[in-house]
């Protein structure tokens, strides 16, 4: 935040800076809004904005915080958490993190946001205009920094509202067990300058960047901020960096209420929700955390509707998050009675049923069922004689998820695959028409005996709802670089031809298959362009450069029994 310097206005009448300052200070002030900065332990500052309640006539109030790399002053986002807190007597705090927007400091994703958090917290519960009491709100990346200031034991923490929250890193983002999420060179782009360049997003010919190659060179294709880019690609596997990150160790040590919001179609963060949510199992607070997941994309965890991909869930899903979030921190912050104690801990939609389900912990399963895989078919038992089918992988015909990254976070990803289970390079394993309910809750696994005839390759897999009419519809996913079968941490190429035993882990998800419905799974190397391609090579991924084509097989029966392992739950009818 440099110095100022007064200027007379020009000829045609423009503010000089001096005077658009001025006459930000004044519109600020007539909406009780307050620009701060806030100094960390290290003396840099970070930009705030504090929004006093409307109502004048309140003193000392609890603050709800949210720290952003999307810019404090931005709409999004902002602008309706400001309107919410502030009209129902809190102060709330918007705060640009370091090196973004108006705070000082470099921009480095991730690295200093458990010191930054806790310390703005702090700093928050000492003004004169809050009570004490912390709350702390936000999704995606605003949801991480919470986990990490959480990390660092603030003592005015009383509550946080966690919704999508990122922290599960390597088996989540920006590598997904060694897959690279390609997606986010829209992210590294949208955030290369300290304003967000959302403009520049929509402008910018996605179908040709996001094929540029090695990956590493992408950095230099988006102009990307300082090492962010290297950042996100150079640190390939589960290192001390990505370590320090996550709490898998530390939960234990975090006593605050938290109310735990993701969506099962959310492509970039479900999987860090839930690794908080069951992580805090493990917390003093455990009796203290809540649990709420509807059919929601990305952004729609925080703004939901009754529509998701192409599906129409009906009116239920349009849950009224803003009564949710008040509920929460009215009982937390302000000793209200709100009726949380009739609330149940866990709340899930049911695709399929298309209905509201509560339970006391999650998952709801209580048993398992074991499908195998057979000549294209999904099976209780498994083949008597080994069979295998094979595809060509070319990664320049990648299979793919449709989508226009340009318009994503705000326009759903397609929920229908049909198309691209048409392909010749996608490998579908479908069961027989059901006679009842079957209800999935839970990790499902896809037990997958494959081989290639090259050195690595990527293994993905969708569990699809197939309707009657023969539509089918992604239910959750998964997927694997074979390089990291064993390991996240020491990547080891396989030998060519050898036949292996890969564990694909597929995304949380509780979803009701109806009677007459079926049960599929597919299996193919690429699902682009959420994820970076496979080029068929063993190596450093920023740095591969030369793809090849790959014959990749899917074994199954006899001594190489590949299975899908659900998780159900019995007494819903599975």
């Amino acid at each position: 935040m440099g110095p100022v310097t007064e200027g007379a206005a020009t000829a045609g009448g423009e503010r000089t800076p001096f005077r658009r300052w001025a006459a930000r200070v004044e519109a600020l002030a007539a909406r009780r809004i307050l620009e701060v900065g806030i100094p960390m332990r290290d003396g840099a500052e970070l930009a705030a904005d504090v929004y006093l309640p409307t109502d004048e006539t309140l003193g000392a109030v609890p603050a709800v915080v949210e720290l952003t790399p999307y810019n404090k002053d931005g709409e999004a986002l902002m602008a309706d958490d400001a309107n919410l807190w502030r009209s129902n007597g809190y102060v709330f705090v918007a705060v640009d993190v370091r090196g973004r927007g108006k705070s000082e400091g470099e921009w480095v994703a991730f690295a200093n946001d458990p010191a930054d958090t806790h310390d703005v917290i702090e700093w928050v519960a000492a003004q004169t205009w809050c009570d004490g009491n912390v709350g702390t709100t936000g999704l995606s990346y605003m949801g991480w920094v919470q986990w990490a200031g959480a990390s660092q034991r603030p003592a005015h923490l009383k509550a946080m509202i966690s919704t999508s929250a990122a922290g599960r890193w390597q088996q989540e983002i920006p590598f997904t067990n060694g897959v690279f999420q390609l997606y986010f060179a829209w992210w590294a782009y949208a955030t290369r300058r300290r304003i967000e360049e959302a403009h520049g997003v929509e402008a910018t010919d996605w179908d040709t960047v996001l094929r540029t190659l090695p990956v590493g060179a992408l950095g230099s294709v988006i102009d990307a901020s300082g090492d962010n880019w290297a950042l996100l690609t150079t640190h390939d596997t589960l290192d001390d960096f990505w370590r320090s990150l996550r709490y898998d160790e530390r939960y234990g040590q975090i006593d605050v209420p938290c109310l735990h919001v993701t969506g099962w179609y959310d492509l970039e963060d479900l999987l860090g929700a839930f690794h908080h949510y069951e992580g805090m199992q493990a917390s003093p607070a455990r009796d203290h955390q809540y649990l709420l997941v509807g059919p929601w994309s990305h952004v729609k965890s925080r703004y939901p509707d009754r529509e998701c991909g192409g599906l129409d869930f009906g009116p239920a899903a349009a849950w009224d998050m803003d009564a949710e979030h008040l509920r929460w921190f009215d009982h937390w912050l302000k000793g209200r009675d709100t009726g949380l104690a009739s609330v149940e801990r866990v709340r899930v939609f049911e695709p399929g049923r298309n209905a509201w389900r509560g339970a006391p912990s999650w998952p709801l399963s209580d048993g398992e069922r074991s499908l195998y895989l057979g000549p294209c078919t999904l099976a209780p038992t498994a083949p008597v004689q080994a069979g295998a089918l094979d595809f060509r992988y070319d990664p320049e015909d990648p299979a793919t998820t449709p989508m226009d990254i340009r318009r994503y976070p705000l326009e759903d990803v397609t929920m229908e695959q049909t198309e691209t289970e048409a392909r010749d390079d996608v490998v579908c394993f479908t069961g027989e028409p059901l006679a009842g309910e079957l209800t999935v809750s839970g990790w499902p696994t896809l037990e997958l005996f494959g081989s290639s005839d090259g050195d690595d390759t990527d293994w993905h897999v969708k569990l699809t709802d197939v309707h009657p009419d023969g539509r089918s519809f992604r239910v959750t996913q998964g997927c694997l670089r074979a390089a990291c079968r064993s390991s996240l941490e020491d990547p080891e190429p396989i030998v060519p031809g050898e036949t292996y035993r890969f564990d694909v882990e597929l995304w949380p998800t509780h979803h009701v298959f109806l009677p007459g419905h079926r049960v599929r799974v597919t299996v193919t190397s690429s699902d682009f362009p959420w994820f970076a391609r496979s080029l068929n090579r063993f190596g450093h991924v920023a740095e591969l450069s030369e793809p090849r084509v790959a014959r990749n097989t899917v074994r199954f029966g006899g001594a190489v029994p590949s299975r899908l392992r659900l998780p159900v739950d019995s007494g819903a009818g599975s």
